[in-house]
């Protein structure tokens, strides 16, 4: 009875390391990519020739709110981005004065800048450029959690969680797998010590 339960557990670690995953693939390749880019940035930088962000203003447009408009800040940036036809992630920069608003619109090929200019009724738009892949997989590696209301983002967040979760579970399963195999328990033990000891010794160091 005691080997049916254990081959059984088996069976349950052995499906959720693999399935896991498999659904999670992209996600880990992204995060691994980009942080082996972030590791050796400058590197990179020099050898994609990759310039400096610089904004570059798309459009103005007249903008007299009305009546009906909000009051709060948030509320504000909300109706502008959808006034501008940009509904999406956005955050306002800064703290609003009685000159202007700054708001930050979101988005993976390069945020947005809105700038709307109270005294001479004016909303400015700039992009940022120049996109690339490189940047783009950097939106991605710091892209998360759950505070802009939009299916995209949320979604992303949830998987995001679903990635912590199974690394959590990929070791679990790791160490469980790994005392199974009695034959090379010893080489695992070496192996643990050896990176737990590593961990340890570079915690230690970075605290000094």
């Amino acid at each position: 009875m005691g080997n049916d339960k254990l081959l059984k557990a088996d069976r349950i670690l052995r499906w959720i390391h693999l399935y896991t995953g498999l659904f999670l693939l992209p996600w880990m390749l992204v995060y691994g990519a980009s942080a082996f880019c972030l590791n050796h940035n400058q590197w990179f930088i020099k050898k994609l020739n990759i310039t400096p962000i610089r904004w570059q203003t798309e459009r103005e447009v007249d903008f007299r709110p009305d009546d009906k408009f909000p009051r709060e800040p948030a509320d504000q940036a909300g109706a502008i981005v959808k006034f501008l036809d940009l509904d999406g992630p956005h955050r306002v920069l800064g703290k609003p004065n009685d000159s202007q608003m700054i708001i930050n619109r979101i988005c993976a090929t390069g945020n947005y800048r809105i700038t709307w200019r109270k005294a001479s009724s004016l909303l400015v738009v700039e992009k940022q450029k120049s996109f690339s892949f490189y940047r783009l997989i950097h939106f991605l590696h710091f892209r998360g959690g759950y505070g802009q209301p939009y299916f995209a983002h949320i979604a992303w967040a949830v998987i995001v969680d679903a990635v912590a979760v199974s690394v959590w579970l990929w070791v679990i399963s790791g160490v469980y797998l790994w005392w199974r195999r009695s034959r090379r328990r010893l080489i695992g033990f070496l192996s643990l010590v050896a990176g737990v000891l590593s961990f340890a010794g570079l915690v230690v160091l970075f605290c000094m």
